[in-house]
């Protein structure tokens, strides 16, 4: 699976130390431009590789800043022009305008929950970092999606 990440599971996965485990759930993984300049302050791994757009991709994002980020949009952008389905997104409107472009968007909590899928954490590592992004990092999840969380996390 192949991968496009927006700026924000990047920040929250740095937090909690667990950054390293996309390289074990993804074969490629890509940033784009704005989303580099969003997280200038963080080093990123070698395995997550900066990539920019086409130039009619470029000049579509430009138009179409509004609603949603630089960044959001040239993840969805970057992702088409590549061929490449998962979109790492957190935002509500993003991720719900990346499956109107028939992209599988994925949030933070989503790729722990992958992680621990593929075997590279165990349940009760990907709870206590949840938690810890809820309460110290102000990663925000619906009422809703944390019942399905805790019930999948048990």
């Amino acid at each position: 699976m192949k991968l496009v990440i927006n700026a924000s599971p990047l920040i929250f996965l740095n937090k909690v130390d667990a950054l390293s485990l996309l390289s074990g759930c993804f074969v490629e993984i890509l940033v784009p431009p704005a989303v580099i300049a969003e997280i200038h302050n963080l080093r990123l791994p070698s395995f997550i590789q900066p990539a920019t757009l086409t130039p009619e991709g470029a000049a579509y994002v430009k138009g179409a800043v509004g609603r949603l980020h630089a960044g959001e949009l040239e993840v969805m952008v970057l992702a088409r022009e590549h061929r490449i389905s998962y979109v790492a997104l957190d935002d509500l409107l993003a991720r719900n305008k990346a499956k109107q472009l028939g992209l599988l968007p994925i949030g933070t909590a989503g790729l722990l929950l992958l992680a621990n899928a593929k075997g590279l954490m165990d349940k009760a590592t990907v709870r206590t970092k949840l938690q810890e992004l809820i309460d110290h990092h102000g990663l925000y999840l619906s009422s809703h999606v944390l019942r399905d969380l805790w019930a999948q996390l048990g």
